[in-house]
C-alpha cells in the first residue's frame, strides 16, 4: 500500500484496503479498491475506476465509474459515465451520459445527453434530449428537443420541439409545436401547433387549432377550434370548442358548448348547452 500525506492516497494491490491519513476517509477523501488500480484526488474529486466497487464520496463532488477510463472534474464539474452508469451532480451542474462522448457545461448551460439518458439542469440552463427523453426547465426557460439538433434559449425565449414532444414554458411565453415548422411570439402573442398538438397561452390570449390554418386574436376575443382541441383563456374571455370539448371561464363569463357551435355571452348572462352538457354560470 502506498500512503501519501495530506489526505491523499494512491494504491494498486489485488485486495487491499485504503486507508487516508489526517482524518482518513472522514475528511472527504474516499478510499477505493480497484482491480488493477484507482485514482483519488483531494478536496471534493471523486475517486473512480474499479472492476466492482462501490464509490463514495464527499463535499458534493459526484463519482463517477467507466469500463475504462475515468474523468473528473473539480469543482462543479459534472463527470460523464458511458456504457451503464449513474450520475450525480451537486452544485447545479447538469451530469450528461452518452454512448460514445460526454458533453459538460458549467453554470446554467444546457447540457445534451443522446442515445437514452435523462438531463437535469439547474439555475436556469434548460437540457435538451435527442431519441427519445424528457426536458426539464426552471426559471422561466424553455427547452427544446428535435431529432438532430438542440436549440437553447435563455430567459423567455420560447424553443420548439418537432415530431414528438411536448412543450412547457413559464412567464406567459407560448410554446409552438407543428409538424415541420415552428411560430413562436412573445409576449402575449398566442401560438399554433397544428396536426397533434395542445396549445397553452397566459396573459389574457387565446390559442386557435385548426386543421390547416390557425387564428388568433388578442386581449378578450375568444378563439374557435375545431377537430380536437382545448382551449383555455384567462381574464373573462370564454372560449368555445365543439365536437366534445371541455370549455373553462374565468371572471363571471359564462362559457357554453353545443355539438357544433358554442354562443357565449359575458358578464352574467346564462349559456346554453345542448346534447349532455352541464351549465355554469357566474356572478
Amino acid at each position: 500500500m502506498e500512503f501519501l500525506q495530506r489526505g491523499v492516497s494512491t494504491t494498486r494491490s489485488f485486495s487491499n484496503a485504503e486507508f487516508l491519513q489526517r482524518g482518513g476517509p472522514h475528511r472527504g477523501v474516499s478510499p477505493t479498491r480497484s482491480f488493477s488500480n484507482t485514482v483519488l484526488l483531494q478536496c471534493g474529486v471523486s475517486p473512480m475506476r474499479s472492476f466492482s466497487n462501490a464509490e463514495s464520496l464527499q463535499r458534493g463532488v459526484s463519482p463517477t465509474r467507466i469500463f475504462s477510463n475515468a474523468k473528473f472534474l473539480q469543482h462543479g464539474v459534472s463527470p460523464a459515465r458511458s456504457f451503464s452508469n449513474t450520475e450525480f451532480l451537486q452544485h447545479g451542474v447538469s451530469p450528461t451520459r452518452s454512448f460514445s462522448s460526454a458533453e459538460f457545461v458549467q453554470r446554467g448551460v444546457s447540457s445534451t445527453r443522446s442515445f437514452s439518458n435523462a438531463e437535469f439542469l439547474q439555475h436556469g440552463g434548460s437540457p435538451t434530449r435527442s431519441s427519445s427523453g424528457t426536458e426539464f426547465l426552471q426559471h422561466g426557460v424553455s427547452p427544446s428537443r428535435s431529432s438532430s439538433s438542440a436549440e437553447f434559449l435563455q430567459r423567455g425565449v420560447s424553443s420548439k420541439r418537432s415530431s414528438s414532444n411536448a412543450e412547457f414554458l413559464q412567464h406567459g411565453l407560448s410554446p409552438a409545436k407543428s409538424f415541420s415548422s415552428t411560430d413562436f411570439l412573445l409576449r402575449g402573442v398566442s401560438p399554433a401547433r397544428s396536426f397533434s398538438s395542445t396549445e397553452f397561452l397566459l396573459h389574457g390570449v387565446s390559442p386557435a387549432r385548426s386543421f390547416p390554418s390557425t387564428e388568433f386574436l388578442k386581449r378578450g376575443v375568444s378563439p374557435a377550434r375545431i377537430f380536437s382541441n382545448t382551449e383555455f383563456l384567462q381574464h373573462g374571455v370564454s372560449p368555445a370548442r365543439s365536437l366534445f370539448s371541455t370549455e373553462f371561464l374565468q371572471r363571471g363569463v359564462s362559457a357554453t358548448r353545443s355539438f357544433s357551435n358554442a354562443e357565449f355571452l359575458p358578464c352574467g348572462v346564462s349559456p346554453m348547452r345542448s346534447f349532455f352538457n352541464a351549465e355554469f354560470l357566474q356572478r
